[in-house]
């Protein structure tokens, strides 16, 4: 079965969505805020997600950009966004941003379902990519030793050396590093990271502690010219080219 959440700031349109898309084949579920959609991201797995990118509580395209990070249990889920009919994005901004499809408020049921089973036909069985996707990402992860510079780090066997030496890293420092891997390159906001911290760890981590996480890691690893902090937004795994900056 497909499972769907929609993100909708009008509580009137949600339910009538949720009720609508539901059915044989599909379970459809509706939230109103940024808060409750990272809840219902955090427990459980949807096919596709739904996304009003002018919601009470925050911008629509943030938790886009979180979805795209992989820090919630869904993996790679066909993202639909809901625009204003003045903000119409182009292909460019759709491929930059991640989203597979939008529709502009005001919009017919008929038209999103159409919209809907074009994406899940593009993608075949929705269920079945997400399962295959998450297994995939792990046995990448059990099989490979990550290799930079003078770092050798294998997460599968919860080995990791720099300049052969081994460092000890406790389960959320591990975390940190292969999120930071992952996206080697691209500065992950704060609150995202902080987000897919606490999913995986099940620990509350605010900025404050996030921050001293990150210090302690880059000493560990003595990774201070690779783990850079751009003050304002969040942290990032420098490429090469960026790893001899310092601090933005």
């Amino acid at each position: 079965m497909n499972r769907i959440l929609i993100v909708e700031t009008d509580f009137k349109l949600a339910e009538k969505l949720s009720m609508s898309l539901t059915d044989a084949e599909t379970s459809a579920m509706s939230c109103g805020t940024m808060e409750a959609a990272t809840a219902l991201l955090e427990n459980e797995v949807y096919q596709m997600v739904i996304i009003d990118t002018e919601l009470q509580d925050g911008n629509g395209y943030d938790l886009i950009y979180e979805i795209g990070l992989g820090i919630y249990k869904s993996v790679d889920p066909i993202i639909i966004a809901i625009v204003p009919n003045h903000r119409k994005p182009d292909n460019i901004e759709l491929i930059e941003q991640g989203i597979s499809e939008y529709i502009t408020k005001p919009f017919s049921t008929a038209v999103l379902k159409a919209k809907i089973n074009t994406q899940f036909r593009r993608r075949g069985k929705g269920s079945r990519f997400v399962q295959n996707s998450a297994a995939a990402k792990q046995d990448t992860d059990k099989d490979k030793t990550i290799r930079i510079d003078q770092f050798a780090f294998d997460f599968g066997a919860r080995e990791f050396r720099v300049a052969d030496q081994k460092v000890e890293l406790d389960d959320l420092e591990q975390s940190l590093l292969r999120i930071l891997l992952e996206n080697k390159g691209s500065v992950l906001k704060r609150r995202a990271l902080g987000c897919r911290l606490r999913s995986e760890s099940k620990t509350t981590i605010d900025e404050a502690s996030l921050a001293k996480l990150v210090q302690t890691l880059s000493e560990k690893l003595s990774a201070q010219n690779y783990i850079k902090t751009v003050y304002g937004i969040g942290y990032m795994w420098a490429m090469c080219d960026d790893k001899n900056k310092k601090k933005w």
